[in-house]
């Protein structure tokens, strides 16, 4: 009874281990989730895995698109969807065509699922079916704040310092994502990291006066991984001891009641807000319809998005290092009455977005296959385009963007919707 038992027992075990399930959650490695892009080539995922049911998590796969993971040297690979719902498993490599955003692999010594040495093995992924359109990688230059610049302000944000803005220019193929790193040190990092960064933001730190800064920027597209030189710049003292004054308002008049509008790049109106410069003023915060804007060194800006026959409010608070004047008047102005009656660009029951207000990921919901997705500022500036086989599940992610109102256009089979957004 005893043989029999035990040979039940071995079959079963035999069974179990032809599926190859190897999924024994012994270790995390990396201890954190390896996010990879929608890129065609090889992306590690470490380059010391062991074949001892470690594990590793991955985030930023496309669904619908194939990926081949493989193990060097050869260790046994076994993909779940959710560390347990196997997908694929095979000795060395395996493809497979993703479901969903994340997975975890597992990886052992054999298809038994026994554990191995302590053999450092390489462990990579590629999206075999991505395709690439840029022909090199990103080439990073010519920052703002300009290297080695002596003078740069520091500007109040309400209780926050400011140094505005951390601008690059892409002169390779551009760059699909960018981090930006910040340090006390020649290193350049020591402070820390913005993964992902948005080229022309500005940011919000515990800056001191008369401090140099060293940092760098990383882009990366489908042919490669570029890092900027380290560049350097030093805060300016403050000589100021009062706040400016408010100055005065231009453009469009108070109370006018037919402010005109031009098309703007995205399909919706646009009208220009101008203002005088304020002596000692390094910036001019603008708070338009309630929402604050944030500020800008120019005396003028593009506010798009807007609509016929409504009425809008704005005021303009000049900023020095100092602080920010206070009790500025607000102008109110109301927009012409659309011309030609129009209609919307598609039906807007096709499509909608959630949630809204949204603090990071913004779904998108319709029936209608996304070719791409835009995002602007209330400025006009685009911050976020994200193409077809970068939108994951209908969604994007702007945790990175300031708080505010967007415009988010949404491109879909040929079509074109312009929604309106706003961040938390």
């Amino acid at each position: 009874m005893k043989k029999i038992t035990l040979l039940f027992l071995f079959c079963l075990t035999v069974n179990f281990w032809s599926y190859s399930q190897c999924t024994n959650p012994v270790y995390q490695w990396p201890n954190a989730t390896v996010t990879i892009g929608a890129t065609p080539g090889l992306q590690t995922i470490a380059t010391n895995n062991w074949p001892q049911n470690e594990f590793s998590v991955i985030d930023g796969l496309v669904p619908g698109n194939m990926y081949t993971v493989t193990a060097s040297p050869a260790a046994y690979i076994t993909v779940t969807t959710d560390g347990t719902t196997v997908v694929t498993h095979g000795l060395a490599s395996v493809s497979f065509t993703a479901s969903t955003t994340g997975i975890t692999v597992y990886w052992t010594a054999d298809a038994a699922c026994n554990d191995g040495g302590q053999v450092d093995t390489l462990t990579q992924i590629e999206c075999t079916s991505c395709t690439c359109t840029a022909t090199a990688a990103p080439v990073l230059e010519n920052p703002t704040p300009s290297d080695g610049n002596m003078m740069v302000p520091i500007v109040p944000d309400g209780a926050d310092l400011l140094i505005t803005p951390f601008e690059w220019e892409d002169n390779g193929d551009p760059s699909d994502s960018y981090t930006l790193s910040l340090g006390i040190t020649p290193a350049g990092n020591d402070i820390g990291t913005l993964d992902p960064a948005t080229n022309g933001n500005g940011i919000i730190y515990t800056w001191t006066e008369n401090t140099t800064y060293y940092w760098f920027v990383t882009g990366t597209n489908c042919q490669g991984t570029t890092t900027s030189p380290v560049w350097s710049f030093t805060t300016a003292a403050c000589n100021e001891t009062t706040a400016p004054t408010c100055g005065n308002l231009l453009l469009p008049a108070d109370n006018d009641p037919d402010v005109g509008t031009v098309e703007a790049t995205n399909g919706t109106r646009e009208v220009n807000l101008s203002w005088e410069v304020v002596p000692g003023a390094l910036a001019y915060n603008i708070t338009f319809d309630g929402n604050d804007l944030g500020s800008t060194a120019d005396t003028d800006i593009d506010i798009f998005g807007l609509d016929y026959d409504t009425q809008y409010t704005w005021s303009v608070s000049p900023i020095n290092c100092f602080g920010q004047a206070t009790g500025c008047a607000t102008r109110t102005f109301t927009t012409e009455q659309d011309p030609n009656l129009s209609i919307s660009e598609f039906d807007i029951k096709a499509l909608s977005v959630y949630p809204n207000p949204v603090k990071d990921v913004l779904n998108v919901k319709t029936d209608l296959a996304l070719e791409s997705i835009e995002v602007f500022n209330i400025l006009g500036k685009n911050v976020l385009t994200v193409s077809g086989n970068q939108i994951s599940d209908n969604s994007i992610n702007l945790s990175a963007l300031n708080n505010g109102v967007y415009f988010v256009n949404i491109f879909a089979e040929g079509n074109k919707e312009t929604i309106k957004v706003i961040k938390e």
